[in-house]
């Protein structure tokens, strides 16, 4: 039985940004983010549930910024240790089977 995608989770710190961040003395200042991704995602938005995840606790303000504020995508803080409990869980909330997701 042939299963299609329902939902594309993305990580966002390597996959939007170039996996780099900036800091000075007081912390973490600043993420790069691709200027194209927004709009090749709005091309796949009618035909998937796009989820953005990041475990970037320090620089979540930042990435909230690009990804929700102004991209308009749901964003979750989830540490990389928690990843395959919170793929299940939304997987059990939102699809009948964990294989409609891609990652």
């Amino acid at each position: 039985m042939k299963v299609e995608p329902k939902i594309f989770v993305f990580d966002v710190d390597g996959v939007l940004t170039d996996g780099r961040f900036y800091y000075i003395k007081e912390g973490k200042v600043m993420k790069v983010f691709g200027s194209d991704d927004h709009d090749a995602l709005c091309l796949i938005k009618p035909y998937l549930e796009i989820h953005f995840i990041t475990g970037d606790h320090r620089g979540f303000d930042i990435t909230k910024a690009r990804v929700v504020d102004d991209m308009k995508f749901p964003l979750e803080l989830v540490s990389t240790i928690k990843r395959i409990d919170w793929i299940k869980d939304i997987g059990k909330q939102r699809v009948s089977s964990i294989w409609a997701m891609a990652f």
